[in-house]
């Protein structure tokens, strides 16, 4: 295959990091506004997917799948159901799929592997084997949907983070162990959101797509600025894999 075929045909896989707030989830949303990526599925592991209706037109919720993932009758059930029901989402018609957020999925994740250890409660303290066995679930699923045809987008809440050689201040994901630093190398893009703040009365959302000193960012899409508002990513990286199709949908200004 050639690289220009490869550039062409390779969807989105997007690993978005940033603070409460930062627009993650509606920046996941966003790309109800185009058909490429629709429908979309989401797995709400905040339990926060609510908030995209002040920012998205009527007519495109029909498009997006929400389901919300939550243990309720067996200690780590709802990981394992999301791990079923990544394998139908390419079958059943969906053209992406959001996990809203890594960060709350490992916590279900290590809910499992505790399970397996004997049924330990979750209020059980884990040891280093089932940090182990939780990092390795983890990028295993994380490695199986990026694997899939279609959209694929991630968020993470963000960490701090301290450079032991230099002595400064960075930002991560906020993920287990050495999976922070790991699981960014499964996605083509890795960004993170951020809040401008201005005169107007509504913060602006934008997305860093490429790194400074503090923020690790990076992105295939040329057209994408190192700063890009939220509301025009979707845009760009539709007009960039195929110029023919640009949708002309706008967003619901709150």
């Amino acid at each position: 295959m050639k690289l220009s075929d490869l550039v062409s045909n390779d969807p989105p896989r997007a690993l978005v990091y940033g603070p409460t707030g930062a627009g993650k989830s509606t920046l996941a949303g966003l790309m109800a506004l185009h058909p490429q990526f629709r429908p979309i599925y989401v797995a709400d592991w905040d339990l926060r997917i609510a908030s995209l209706r002040r920012k998205l037109p009527n007519e495109v919720w029909q498009y997006i799948e929400v389901e919300p993932y939550r243990d309720v009758n067996i200690q780590g059930e709802a990981f394992t159901k999301l791990q079923a029901k990544l394998e139908r989402l390419v079958s059943e018609g969906f053209k992406a799929f959001v996990n809203d957020s890594l960060t709350f999925c490992t916590r279900a994740v290590m809910a499992r592997v505790l399970m397996l250890d004997g049924n330990k409660p979750p209020t059980f303290t884990p040891q280093l084997q089932h940090y182990m066995q939780s990092i390795s679930l983890t990028e295993e699923f994380v490695s199986r949907a990026c694997s899939k045809n279609m959209a694929v987008i991630m968020t993470c809440h963000e960490d701090t983070q301290r450079d032991e050689i230099l002595g400064r201040l960075y930002k991560a994901v906020d993920l287990t162990g050495k999976s922070a630093n790991r699981i960014p190398g499964y996605f083509n893009e890795f960004w993170h959101c951020e809040i401008i703040q201005t005169t107007q009365k509504e913060p602006q959302y934008s997305v860093r797509t490429r790194s400074d000193m503090v923020y690790a960012a990076r992105t295939s899409f040329k057209s994408l600025d190192p700063v890009e508002p939220a509301e025009s990513i979707w845009y760009k990286i539709v007009a960039e894999m195929n110029p023919s199709t640009v949708t002309t949908a706008t967003v619901t200004k709150p």
